[in-house]
Formats: C-alpha cells, structure tokens, sequence
C-alpha cells in the first residue's frame, strides 16, 4: 500500500507587509506545536488532553518508540511526520512561500495542520496568506478559505512510492543547494562540511523511519549496499558556507548516484538532518 504525502504551500497575499519566510523558521519550532493544539482544541502543554488517547496532537508530536525491539534498533525515535520548508518560486505563477509536507498518517489531520498553521503565520502578514496544494508537477491547487475537510479529497496526493522511484539513466553528478542551514552531527559535534556519505545517512534513516512509524512499512531496500555506494561519492565542487545554525550554500558531488538519487528527490521534500521538521536541512536538487 503506497503512503499518502501532501506537499503545502502558504504565500502572503501582501508581500510587502509579511517578513522574509527564512526568517519565519525559527520561530516555527516554539511558536507551531501550541498552534497546533488550539485547532485541536487541546488543553495548553503540560494540561491534560481532553481527547485521551486519540487526541491527534499525541499522534502528531508523540514520536512513540516502536514496541518491537528489533524495529526500535533500526528506527530508533520517531521523527514528526512533517516538514516545514523554504517553498522557491514555480512556473505557475507562485512566489516564495512556506512550505509544508504532510507524511504518511499526519495526512488524516490536513484540516488542522492548515488551521495551525493559518494561525502561526496570522501576525506576520496583514494581507492574509493563500493556502495551496503542490501537485507533482509543481502546479498549485488552491485551497479557499473555509474549505470543509469532505473537500480535500480533491487535493493532489503525492505518492511516496513514485518518489522513489529509480531515475532512468546513469547519474554522475548532483549538485543541491541548501535553502537553509543543514545541521548533521559526527561524534556529537556539528559537521563543518558536509561529505556525501553522512548526507545519504541521514537521509536514508529519516526517511525509512518515517516509512515505518507513519506509512506502516518497512523499506526492502539493501541500506548497507547503498551506503557502500554512498562512500564512494566524493565532493567535486564545494561552496558551503558556516553560519550559527549549520552549513548552508551549495556543494556538488560526483560519482555513481543513480540508485541513491531517489531518496534525495525525496529528501528535498522532507529535508534532512537535526530540525528537519521545522524547516532545516531544507535543499533543492540542482541538476540533473
């Protein structure tokens, strides 16, 4: 059964009276969750829940470990099942916006997500703020204002198993620019550069997480093997940048990627590395 993602996009109707959106990313990670919560209608954080177990704010920000301690050795903690992101200009007419991609089970909770978010973005622009579905092709679907949760059946859903799908021909060069900072850990210590390898780790490990915690799969894919492969794409062109939050710039890397492309296709979706959910680790693929 293939998993459900919905891609999101929020542009400020006035963009004269809303901050730049790379400015909205850290505050997201304080200021969306108690979003969250008012549209669900759950008490404030730390108060009892009104909805018990079935509260949807537990299955969004509950990350509860896997019972099977096989599984919980592979996955380890839950990532959340979203993911903010810088959304870059399209071809249909869209300018810069804020991102946000809904994951596997988070896609039954669409309505809330949106109101949550409408509700976090509410001071940072006078003019209001449009809400649209991304399809495939990157053409926007929009969502009116007062849009009853029966409608949303018609929004483009994203598949995952598509977005995996392997590239046809042989790859040898990608290169990614990194729309904010990506923060990837070595020794516990923020990398200064980001090699291939712990790149394709890291993305190889959110994403199947998050296949099994909120897809309900268990990816048949040879992870050791395409960390083999992983180690022996090199960095051929490197323009990274430091900054307070991580690395941020762009870097090309060359070598055999055709198996591993997909899951940076897919990666640019979900983002990668420490704050991924709240809009770091945010990249966009480049060539090919």
């Amino acid at each position: 059964m293939d998993i459900p993602i919905i891609h999101l996009q929020f542009s400020s109707v006035d963009r004269s009276s809303s901050p730049p959106v790379a400015t909205l990313l850290s505050s997201l990670r304080k200021g969306f969750p108690p979003a969250f919560r008012r549209a669900a209608g759950c008490a404030a954080e730390g108060g009892e829940c009104g909805h018990g177990g079935d509260c949807p704010c537990k299955t969004v920000f509950g990350q509860e470990l896997a019972a099977d301690p096989a599984a919980l050795r592979r996955y380890q903690k839950p990532p959340l099942p979203f993911a903010f992101r810088l959304q870059q200009a399209n071809s249909d007419g869209g300018g810069e916006g804020l991102g946000l991609v809904l994951f596997g089970a988070a896609v039954t909770h669409l309505d809330l997500f949106v109101a949550a978010a409408l509700d976090f973005l509410a001071p940072c622009s006078g003019g209001g703020w449009r809400v649209s579905a991304v399809a495939a092709d990157g053409v926007l679907v929009a969502i009116p204002p007062g849009t009853s949760p029966a409608e949303f059946h018609s929004l483009p859903i994203l598949s995952f198993d598509d977005l995996l799908e392997p590239c046809p021909g042989m790859v040898t060069e990608v290169t990614i620019e990194l729309l904010s900072p990506v923060r990837l850990l070595q020794g516990g210590a923020p990398m200064r550069h980001i090699p291939f390898a712990p790149l394709a780790g890291a993305l190889f490990r959110r994403i199947s997480a998050m296949a099994y915690y909120y897809g309900g799969r268990e990816l048949p894919f040879d992870f050791k093997w395409l960390a083999s492969l992983a180690s022996q794409v090199a960095c051929s062109r490197s323009e990274l940048v430091r900054t307070p939050s991580g690395v941020a710039g762009r870097v090309t890397y060359g070598g055999d990627l055709e198996e591993i492309l997909p899951f940076l296709s897919l990666g640019s979706l979900l983002n990668v590395g420490k704050g991924a959910a709240y809009g770091m680790g945010s990249y966009r693929i480049l060539t090919p």
